[in-house]
C-alpha cells in the first residue's frame, strides 16, 4: 500500500510555479500606468471643463479648474453654427467607409490566404506596404485631388467614403488574413466536398469564425474615417458635406480662437470615438490576437 502511494506520488507532473513581480516593481508599474493614464486624459479633461466656462471665466487669471458657474451657451453656439449636421455627414461616411471596407476585405482575405495565383506575394506586400497611407494621406492630397476633379467626383457625397474605403483596406486585409491563417483548411475542403460553392464556405464557414477580426477592422477603419482632416478639408466644398474634423476648425479665424465653442465641438467629436471603444474596444484586442495561434 505504500509502494502504491509512493509511485502515485511520483508520478503525479510538477507544477508549474507563477512568476510574480517584485513588489518594488509592481509599484513602479503602477505609477507609470497613472502617469501615462493621467497625461493623456488631462487634456480631454481640461477641454470638455473648459467647454462649460463662460467667456469671462475662460479669460480669467488666474485660470480656475473647478470655481466656475457651469454654461451651455458654446454648446448651444455650436449647434446653431450646423454643427450636428457636420456630425451626422462624418457619421455616414464612417459607417460608409467600414462597410465598403468590410465588404472588400474580407474576399480579398480569403483569396490571398486560399487560393494560387500569379504575384500572389507580390500582391499582398503591396498591400501590406500600403497601409501607412492611411496615416500618411496628406503625400496622396494632390494627386487624389487632380484624378478626382478630372473625373468629376469631387464635391459629392460619395468622394470621401471613396478616398477613406482606398486608405483603410490596406489594414484590413491584413488583419483578415491573419484571421484566416489560424482557420484550418480542412474546413473548407469538407464544405467545398459536400457541394458548397466558394461563395457558400465564405459566408457560412468563414464570416462566422472571423467575427473578431471583422470587429476589429471596423472599430479601427471607423475611428481612422472619423479622425481624417486634410482630405475632408479640401475634396468636398460644400459646407452641407464638410465632415466634423474640418468643421471644427471654423471657431479658428483670422483675429484668434474661440476657445469656448472650440473645445465644445472638439468634445462632441469625441464621443463617437470614447461610445466605439466602449462598446466594442475588446474586439480590437481579440480580433488582432485571434490569428496568433494557427491550428
Amino acid at each position: 500500500m505504500t509502494m502504491a502511494i509512493s509511485s502515485q506520488t511520483q508520478t503525479k507532473p510538477p507544477r508549474a510555479h507563477r512568476r510574480h513581480l517584485p513588489i518594488a516593481s509592481g509599484v513602479a508599474l503602477a505609477l507609470a500606468f497613472t502617469v501615462l493614464v493621467v497625461l493623456n486624459l488631462l487634456p480631454l479633461v481640461w477641454g470638455v471643463i473648459t467647454s462649460l466656462k463662460s467667456e469671462a471665466d475662460l479669460f480669467r487669471f488666474p485660470p480656475t479648474l473647478f470655481n466656475f458657474t457651469p454654461t451651455a451657451e458654446n454648446y448651444q453656439r455650436v449647434v446653431q453654427s450646423g454643427f450636428l449636421g457636420n456630425m451626422q455627414m462624418s457619421l455616414f461616411y464612417s459607417l460608409a467607409t467600414v462597410i465598403g471596407t468590410l465588404v472588400l476585405a474580407l474576399p480579398a482575405a480569403y483569396a490571398f490566404d486560399r487560393f494560387q495565383f500569379p504575384f500572389r506575394n507580390a500582391l499582398f506586400l503591396l498591400i501590406v506596404a500600403s497601409i501607412p497611407l492611411a496615416l500618411g494621406a496628406a503625400a496622396l492630397l494632390i494627386p487624389n485631388y487632380v484624378y478626382f476633379s478630372r473625373l468629376g467626383l469631387t464635391n459629392q457625397w460619395y468622394t470621401l467614403p471613396l478616398i477613406y474605403i482606398a486608405h483603410q483596406l490596406p489594414m484590413a486585409i491584413w488583419i483578415m488574413k491573419g484571421t484566416l491563417e489560424g482557420i484550418p483548411r480542412e474546413l473548407d475542403e469538407a464544405a467545398i466536398a459536400d457541394g458548397a460553392s466558394h461563395f457558400e464556405v465564405l459566408r457560412l464557414i468563414i464570416l462566422p469564425l472571423t467575427k473578431p477580426a471583422l470587429g476589429a477592422a471596423g472599430v479601427l477603419t471607423f475611428v481612422g474615417a472619423w479622425n481624417e482632416f486634410v482630405a475632408g478639408s479640401v475634396m468636398v466644398d460644400s459646407p452641407a458635406l464638410r465632415p466634423i474634423q474640418p468643421a471644427i476648425y471654423n471657431f479658428i479665424g483670422y483675429f484668434g480662437r474661440e476657445w469656448g465653442p472650440l473645445t465644445a465641438s472638439a468634445t462632441l467629436a469625441i464621443l463617437p470615438i470614447l461610445i466605439a471603444f466602449a462598446l466594442f474596444g475588446r474586439l480590437i484586442v481579440s480580433g488582432l490576437t485571434k490569428g496568433s495561434v494557427k491550428g
